[in-house]
């Protein structure tokens, strides 16, 4: 119960964050694809640590409406004031959101990258995805187990060479991500997960896309049966 307040608390930290962070965007004190204040100021506006600010910018860049500059601050996604405001509140709004909800999202996602993977490959990409298998065969009995899967499907997508795709699927692998260790859902045996990689990669090397597509939902099918049994949700601002 102590743990889950603490967690609710930060939460709170960090709408205050990213409320702050609106507000100078309505007033006009923050431009589209402009710097945001320092860390330092909005922690001294706010009254929320430094480190609760850097963690509201991680996640917000994390939905690409921030981008971090190694030294050198923040800056505001680049698109028209109004359609940065309307994303911002969009992104308060929207709290929560159910396992199932998007463990569906993902697999229409994938089901395209895996599609295009197998039709637009070339040589370098069928280096990179066997990389990815090799890192997950290597870590699938360890605690890495979940990030090198998810490493493995975030490589067919970039792989795909649609962009516009990669980039939706990493906004929501973060959410993913966190449902998945929270509610313990990867229960297949690792040597199974293994096995359906290897098919689905298979698959993208013989440009075979209609058998890539149902190598992924057939991977896809036991973490969807569990999702709809397992109705619940979990906050977007989880870390």
């Amino acid at each position: 119960m102590t743990e889950y307040k603490g967690k609710q608390n930060i939460e709170q930290e960090l709408r205050v964050v990213i409320r702050h962070i609106l507000s100078l965007i309505e007033s006009g004190e923050a431009e589209p694809g402009g710097r945001l204040p320092a860390e330092r100021k909005m922690a001294e506006a706010t009254g929320v640590s430094r480190a609760k600010v850097r963690l509201a910018l991680e996640k917000l860049e994390s939905y690409g409406l921030v981008r971090i500059l190694p030294q050198s601050g923040s800056v505001l996604m680049s698109c028209p004031r109004a359609a940065l405001i309307n994303q911002f509140i969009s992104f308060l709004d929207v709290t929560r959101f159910d396992f199932y909800s998007l463990v569906k999202v993902r697999t229409l996602l994938e089901a395209e990258s895996v599609r295009l993977c197998a039709l637009n490959h070339n040589e370098e990409d069928i280096q990179i995805l066997r990389g990815a298998l090799k890192d997950f065969e290597d870590h699938v009995l360890t605690p890495h187990r979940d990030e090198k899967d998810f490493a493995f499907h975030t490589a067919i997508a970039k792989c795909s060479h649609n962009p516009v795709l990669y980039h939706l699927l990493l906004i929501i692998t973060t959410d993913v991500l966190g449902f998945y260790r929270r509610l313990r859902a990867c229960a297949v045996s690792p040597e199974q997960v293994l096995k359906e990689h290897r098919l689905i990669l298979e698959m993208i090397e013989k440009g075979d896309a209609d058998g890539a597509v149902k190598a992924l939902h057939s991977h896809f099918e036991d973490i969807t049966n569990f999702a709809a049994g397992n109705p619940c949700e979990i906050p977007r601002f989880m870390f």
